[in-house]
């Protein structure tokens, strides 16, 4: 009994940190879409496109 404790602790664990890793990697993805979105106006402002013609 005691063994099935331990190895459900572990498990419980193991997904605990697996899902705070891929929380903290989907919350880092989505800041760095946010500042990419945000500084569009700024990179279109310093590289205009050239005149069609």
């Amino acid at each position: 009994m005691q063994w099935i404790v331990i190895v459900l602790a572990g498990l419980g664990a193991a997904m605990l940190l697996t899902a705070l890793a891929f929380v903290s990697t989907l919350i880092g993805v989505m800041v760095n879409f946010m500042i990419l979105l945000y500084s569009g106006p700024l990179i279109d402002a310093r590289f205009p496109e050239k005149s069609q013609g």
